[in-house]
């Protein structure tokens, strides 16, 4: 008893030389007791602060804890590695492993820094305490499939904190944290202002020169349903399968081509605007790459639109000496302008449809604008994040707004049984049946 009583006095002694001093608008999130804490909050309310304590108490009281800091990119994750740093009592910290990026405390416990862009690099390890950290960024999937079954075992908890981004399955955990139905979660929205140490004139300023719903999203902390973001009504446009060719339609496919760490995405659309295939690749060497190309277009006899910016206009050439009916798209910011705007008119006026497929939703929903000081508006993706899916879809948008055309009569292979496998493999069609593998989406 006298040692269980002296250990208790021991982590009392130590969180209290925490050096971190919450503010009054934080202080309900630390009060609450709900295994998972969904926090909304304006830009600069000190979300990171307040998760980066609760995970620096977790580690202290409970020896051996295994926690994760998770953020959308490495670069936003290593602001939690600074923070937690100047947090932690030095007296209990074993070594910080620079190359790994984690901190070993003398109880064993571990702080471990994480980036959110690759889900299969977050599979695995059993965690006692989680945070994500701008959480409405981070992929649904990573959330379902990668970190949450990590918190099963232990009956691990959970914080996410994040500014709002539309309405998406951040706003979901938040609405069930108000749910008295759902005692496990709790959740609070809190704006800006509730950080008492942001002066009311800096709010004031930002009213005045934002657009009114950037500021109600990024100040007052309010989900807003595609703000900020340059495809809006992206899910209204979600509905139908993938499916094979139907005779008497024609095709048009989209076609980016990946540049280093990025991938290559094909999308095929019928001309009612509908994505009937798709393909995403990387890794994969470039003849392998034009052969895949080749076989999705043959497959539905359709007119490729592929960028031919830079490495892409040798490939280009190649297809078209193959004898594919291809059409090149050189991309300036004048240019790849025109091609967004297109796609992004498309999914408003809803003439375009596409499956819930997550890769290209979520690039879709995070795609943004920025304006320089020269008043030039320029697209992409935030951040390390891709923008593949949306290019490919937008050259297959723009090629279903051409004049129509007849389909091209395209040779097709001798053996049409034959497909390519997830990483580029041959398959025949007996072992094509038993691995299930669907053509139109390889």
């Amino acid at each position: 008893m006298k040692s269980l009583a002296s250990e208790i006095i021991k982590n009392l002694d130590a969180i209290s030389s925490i050096n971190y001093q919450p503010h009054t608008g934080q202080q309900p999130f630390h009060e609450s007791k709900a295994r998972f804490r969904i926090l909304a909050a304006g830009r600069r309310f000190g979300k990171t602060q307040s998760a980066c304590y609760e995970s620096v108490h977790c580690a202290i009281i409970q020896p051996g804890a295994v926690v994760w800091i998770v953020a959308p990119v490495f670069g936003q994750a290593m602001i939690s590695w600074r923070m937690i740093r100047h947090f932690m009592p030095l007296s209990l910290v074993k070594d910080f492993h620079l190359t790994e990026k984690y901190i070993e405390l003398t109880n064993t416990s571990t702080i471990w820094i994480k980036s959110g862009d690759n889900p299969d690099n977050l599979r695995g390890e059993g965690l006692d305490f989680l945070v994500i950290d701008e959480a409405a960024m981070i992929k649904e999937e990573t959330w379902l499939e990668a970190l949450r079954p990590s918190l099963s075992d232990k009956q691990g908890r959970a914080v996410m904190i994040s500014t709002p981004k539309s309405q998406n399955w951040f706003y979901d955990l938040w609405t069930r944290g108000q749910d008295p139905l759902y005692p496990d979660y709790e959740s609070w929205k809190l704006p800006t202002s509730a950080n008492p140490y942001i002066l009311p004139e800096e709010i004031e300023e930002a009213k005045r020169t934002l657009p009114e719903l950037v500021f109600r999203q990024e100040f007052l902390s309010e989900f807003l349903d595609d703000v900020g973001s340059v495809f809006r009504g992206v899910k209204k446009c979600i509905r139908g399968a993938l499916h094979d060719p139907v005779i008497g339609e024609t095709y048009v496919m989209g076609c980016d081509l990946a540049k280093y760490s990025d991938f290559t995405v094909l999308t095929v659309m019928n001309r009612a605007g509908d994505l009937v295939a798709f393909d995403r690749f990387n890794q994969i060497d470039y003849t392998f790459q034009m052969e895949r190309i080749k076989i999705l277009a043959q497959k539905y006899k359709a007119k490729v639109y592929i960028d031919s910016t830079g490495v892409g206009d040798p490939i280009y050439e190649a297809l078209k000496r193959s004898g594919l009916n291809i059409e090149g798209y050189r991309f300036t910011n004048e240019s790849k302008k025109q091609l967004i705007e297109g796609l992004s008119l498309s999914i408003e006026q809803e003439k375009i449809h596409f499956p819930d497929i997550p890769e290209l939703i979520h690039e879709l929903t995070i795609f943004g604008y920025s304006v320089t000081a020269t008043g030039t508006v320029t697209y992409s993706s935030p951040g390390s994040y891709h923008d593949d899916c949306v290019i490919s879809l937008s050259l297959a948008n723009y090629g279903i707004t051409r004049k129509a055309y007849v389909a091209p009569t395209i040779p097709t292979f001798n053996t049409p049984s034959v497909g390519i496998g997830r990483f580029g493999e041959t398959i025949g069609g007996e072992e094509r049946r038993h691995r299930n593998i669907q053509s139109f989406r390889i």
